[in-house]
């Protein structure tokens, strides 16, 4: 039986900017009204930007896939992650970003998903042995276990994984902390810098306030990077070495250093982020719905004892779990785009009256429009029950003819076209492996006092309280 798992419900229409701007401010989520997800376009001038929310499909495909250079990356975009990422790849724009995205890619085809595996697998057996000395809760003899924040757990281990794929060398437990709380308190500050530059404060004032965390982060990814740099031979396979191997074939260059430093931020931020979110998601849900895991379990032990790069493709369930994952509580839950050269028309099909003409909105140059997969993926109008954790929706078989033509059309938590991002099959696979030792290992619970995620909407999504959950070990499940 489907479960409804709890979600931060969208508040009440408001028309005073303001108070819309107020509601924002601790979280993105704030922005939105309950409107917004029945209705194809949404329009609002804040302060004299006009504004559009898009949740039609075929204007998704218009500004994401088939025009844009016509809707290229939100300068606001690049304000925000400047002081964090420079001008890595994925907020700028043009010639300069399709210019990375070749070496990007390039270095992404060396380090296969098949070659970066072990990385993953070692990452994965430190998170094991992490878990395992956790001191027991024995107030519950039928549970006992013990109760950790899975959100930090998988903040760890996806970082770990990030490291190890990337600079060939695992996370130490004193500068993950550091990093993490650097970055929390990053995405904190940068959720209230939007607000700010919606109100129009200056551009340095705005970034001011982001550079001391930035720069904890960065000066300590770019000590690892010639920490690594000095000892080529320890890790030529690895993807530093990939990037570093990189050569643009229309303009025969390759990255400078301070642009290298952009990416590895980028893709350390992004690879460990992101998954990390997805992950503790994940794992909540399947502690909410034990039929679920139950099934979970049943794919991860019909596998082989030791896990390989194949047999991992063989978790058709496990996929499905992470991909509905994804859809309920997607870890980048808006993106914007810009209109740019000259104006233009934005037309939408009503939903609920598709006998109607369509309705045709203006769209003046240097318009923001608003893409939220958190939005779209819980959409009225688009999938059947939309809020019920249905893993099935994703399993070829069990999924209706609606939810199929969605998970092609309205289903984007890596984006869609050519922005969408590289490292997809990446983060899949991460995902799959490390759920796999989980379940294999542990019965997950909700946390016995916990009132459960408070789910805030910033950079990425995450929890203001943390994920709390008890992991019983298998072998107390079975006594």
């Amino acid at each position: 039986m489907a479960i409804t798992p709890p979600w931060p419900k969208p508040l009440p229409y408001t028309a005073n900017v303001l108070r819309r701007l107020k509601r924002g401010w601790s979280s993105w989520f704030g922005l939105l009204n309950e409107w917004d997800f029945r209705i194809a376009l949404g329009e609002l001038n804040l302060l004299g930007l006009r504004v559009f929310l898009v949740n039609d499909r075929t204007l998704l495909r218009r500004v994401l896939v088939q025009e844009v250079d016509a809707f290229p990356k939100h300068p606001y975009t690049l304000w925000i992650l400047e002081p964090l990422i420079g001008r890595a790849i994925f907020s700028v724009n043009g010639d300069e970003w399709a210019r990375q995205r070749r070496l990007v890619d390039q270095a992404f085809q060396v380090a296969q998903l098949e070659q970066v595996f072990p990385a993953m697998e070692a990452a994965k057996e430190a998170m094991l042995e992490r878990l395992l000395q956790q001191p027991p809760d024995l107030g519950d003899c039928s549970q006992q276990g013990s109760e950790i924040d899975i959100e930090a757990a998988m903040t760890w281990v996806t970082a770990d994984v990030i490291v190890r794929t990337i600079l060939s060398r695992p996370v130490q437990e004193g500068e993950a902390r550091e990093v993490f709380e650097a970055f929390g308190r990053y995405q904190r500050k940068a959720a209230r810098a939007l607000i700010l530059r919606f109100a129009r404060l200056p551009r340095r004032w705005v970034q001011r306030s982001l550079t001391r965390d930035a720069l904890v982060i960065r000066q300590w990814i770019q000590g690892v990077i010639e920490e690594r740099l000095a000892q080529p031979e320890a890790g030529v396979k690895d993807l530093l070495g990939a990037l570093l191997a990189a050569v643009d074939p229309q303009t025969g260059s390759s990255f400078t250093t301070e642009e290298l430093v952009d990416q590895i931020c980028f893709l350390f931020l992004a690879g460990h982020e992101t998954s990390a979110s997805a992950l503790s998601s994940a794992c909540w849900l399947l502690a909410l719905d034990q039929e679920a895991q139950a099934q979970l379990h049943a794919e991860v032990v019909s596998l082989p004892e030791v896990v390989t790069y194949q047999s991992l493709r063989q978790m058709r369930y496990g996929a499905a779990v992470f991909q509905e994952t994804l859809r309920l509580y997607p870890p980048v839950s808006f993106f914007i785009r810009e209109r740019v050269n000259e104006e233009t028309e934005l037309s939408v099909q009503s939903m609920e009256f598709p006998q109607q003409a369509p309705s045709t909105s203006r769209c003046p140059v240097g318009s923001l429009l608003t893409f939220s997969p958190w939005v779209i993926h819980r959409h009225d109008d688009y999938w059947p029950e939309p809020h019920q954790f249905r893993p099935e929706r994703f399993l070829e078989g069990t999924a209706s003819n609606q939810e199929i033509l969605c998970r092609k059309e309205a289903w984007l938590p890596y984006g869609l076209g050519p922005r969408k991002c590289p490292g997809a099959a990446f983060a899949q696979q991460e995902a799959l492996l490390v759920l796999a030792e989980l379940i294999k290992h542990f019965q997950l619970f909700p946390g016995s006092e916990d009132p459960g995620p408070q789910w805030t909407g910033r950079l990425t999504l995450r929890s203001a309280s943390g994920v709390v959950l008890k992991l019983v070990p298998r072998s107390v499940v079975k006594n």
